[in-house]
């Protein structure tokens, strides 16, 4: 069982995201997970997730990479598989390239992509990075959206034959396409877990239809949390989470799976998709999970809407203390 975290995603400055993810490194997580959004309200996110996780990258020794997910529709996929080939390889063969669609119309009237094809570009996409990780020598592609001739790809990847590539979203044909096309599929941190189990039972019943062995799989899952000594502490934390989720889905900026009616009551929003509490009762809550359907690789976000960087930093220190070692 891995454990991750999300680092700081937003605000003014970069200054102590590296030390953050040191302080997880040194705790016991194994992974440090971005996301990629252009535009939201608040605070909550940056752009640039590859080039995030590169800075990333030369403060940690061992930390495991992940772009989750990055919004491939809205790229040159021969740009993005060179920056994560060169991730990968400054790194020493620590990323993990995930993948989604997007689904804000604004970020693809930015990037001027229309998002009717945004479903074709990723599929094309992605065999194209694929192929140039995995290449030897020179490649080319050729598709409605792009094309490509007698490129050679550069830099090597360090992982062989190639990074593993995930993909993110929660139709039913984006989860029969993490499966065709990529390595794993990854859920976010919106949705309940009872539709992530219903995801994963879809997920099931499409791998049962290749030759893929399920038990062998990436099973990762993102949530939020919050943990904190004392459940009252834990009632004082969970309002920056809060916070969170009323600044970027109560207004006009919405998720296919979230609303601004969704998120006006705490306790409703945070059953069965929230992991908080204290460590005992999170270890609970992750064994309950795990109960429910495959999970070896859950990452969390400590870092909410206002929330002091040291408040952050305590509570991946006492996940890492107290939560981890019960895994292990």
């Amino acid at each position: 069982m891995k454990f991750g975290i999300f680092p700081i995603e937003g605000g003014e400055t970069w200054e102590g995201v590296v030390e953050q993810c040191q302080v997880a490194e040194g705790v016991g997580f194994e992974t440090c997970w971005v996301n990629d959004h252009q535009a939201t309200e608040g605070d909550n996110y940056w752009p640039a997730p590859l080039t995030r996780l590169t800075s990333i990258a030369q403060g940690t020794e061992d930390l495991e990479l992940v772009t989750s997910v990055l919004i491939l529709p809205l790229y040159k996929p021969v740009e993005v598989a060179q920056r994560a080939a060169m991730l990968d390889n400054i790194s020493g063969g620590r990323l993990t390239l995930g993948v989604g669609l997007g689904y804000v119309e604004k970020e693809f009237d930015a990037f001027d992509v229309p998002m009717d094809e945004r479903a074709g570009r990723m599929i094309e996409g992605i065999q194209f990075i694929k192929e140039f990780f995995e290449s030897d020598g020179p490649i080319s592609y050729d598709c409605p959206f792009f094309s490509v001739e007698d490129w050679q790809p550069l830099p090597d990847t360090i992982q062989q034959p190639r990074p593993e590539v995930w993909i993110g979203g929660w139709g039913d044909k984006q989860i029969g396409r993490s499966v065709k096309f990529s390595d794993a599929w990854v859920p976010g941190v919106v949705a309940d877990l009872a539709t992530v189990e219903d995801r994963k039972e879809l997920q099931q019943e499409r791998v049962a239809e290749t030759d893929q062995d399920w038990e062998e799989l990436s099973h990762p899952l993102m949530r939020e949390a919050v943990i904190a000594e004392t459940e009252a502490e834990v009632m004082e934390r969970k309002e920056y989470l809060h916070t969170t989720y009323l600044d970027e889905y109560g207004g006009e900026f919405s998720h296919p799976l979230m609303n601004a009616d969704s998120v006006e009551d705490f306790e409703e929003l945070a059953d069965d998709r929230f992991i908080y509490g204290t460590p005992e009762q999170i270890i609970e809550q992750i064994e309950a999970i795990r109960e429910r359907f495959p999970l070896n690789e859950l990452t969390l976000r400590f870092h909410h809407s206002g929330m002091p960087k040291d408040l952050v930093e305590d509570q991946i220190r006492l996940f890492g203390e107290e939560v981890i070692p019960a895994f292990e």
